[in-house]
C-alpha cells in the first residue's frame, strides 16, 4: 500500500475537496521547480489520469479512499548527466521538504533515478528521472464526498465525476 492512515485526531479526518486541493499544490510547487530546473523538459503533462481508489482503511465504520494523481511526464528529454538528474532530484527535495515531507526511498538503475517522500499524515510524491521525467503523488486517506468537481491537472481534460459520499465498511 502506497499510502497511510493519517496521523490526525480520532475526531477528524480531510475531505476529500481539502486533499485534491492539497495534492494538487504539491504537484505545481513540484513541477514548477523541476522546470525551472530543466527548462529543456518543455511541459509535464498528463500520462495517465487521476484516480481515486479504496484506501484499504476505514475511519469510524466509513471506508476512506486516497487520491492518485496524473501521472506527469516531460514532453522534453532530461539532460543526459548523473549530475543533471541529481540536481532535478534535488529541486524536487527542496519543494519537499519545504513541505514537512521526508525522503522515504531512492532507486538507481539501468539510467533511472527515482526519490520518493512522504509527509507525516501519509501523502507520497514520486520523482523518477529517465527517458523522460515522470512526477505522481499519492493522497493519505480521506472521506470521499465532494461538492464541486476538480479540473483534473490537464486543462483539456473533462471535469473529474463526483465522488459518491463515503459508505460503511462491514
Amino acid at each position: 500500500m502506497m499510502s497511510a492512515l493519517p496521523v490526525h485526531s480520532s475526531d477528524s479526518i480531510p475531505g476529500q475537496d481539502e486533499t485534491h486541493g492539497r495534492i494538487h499544490e504539491l504537484l505545481s510547487a513540484v513541477t514548477t521547480a523541476v522546470l525551472e530546473q530543466q527548462p529543456g523538459l518543455i511541459t509535464l503533462g498528463d500520462h495517465r489520469p487521476q484516480r481515486d481508489r479504496s484506501s484499504g482503511n476505514s475511519w469510524h465504520g466509513l471506508q476512506t479512499l486516497c487520491h492518485v494523481s496524473a501521472l506527469l511526464t516531460s514532453s522534453g528529454l532530461p539532460e543526459d548527466s548523473a549530475a543533471a538528474a541529481t540536481e532535478l532530484l534535488d529541486a524536487a527535495d527542496t519543494i519537499a521538504r519545504s513541505r514537512g515531507m521526508r525522503r522515504r526511498s531512492e532507486q538507481q538503475g539501468c539510467g533511472i533515478i527515482g526519490r520518493t517522500w512522504i509527509d507525516a499524515t501519509g501523502d507520497l510524491l514520486e520523482v523518477i528521472v529517465g527517458v523522460r521525467v515522470a512526477v505522481r503523488a499519492i493522497s493519505a486517506p480521506f472521506l470521499p464526498g465532494s461538492l464541486s468537481p476538480r479540473a483534473t491537472t490537464s486543462p483539456t481534460s473533462a471535469l473529474s465525476p463526483l465522488t459518491p459520499p463515503p459508505r460503511l465498511v462491514r
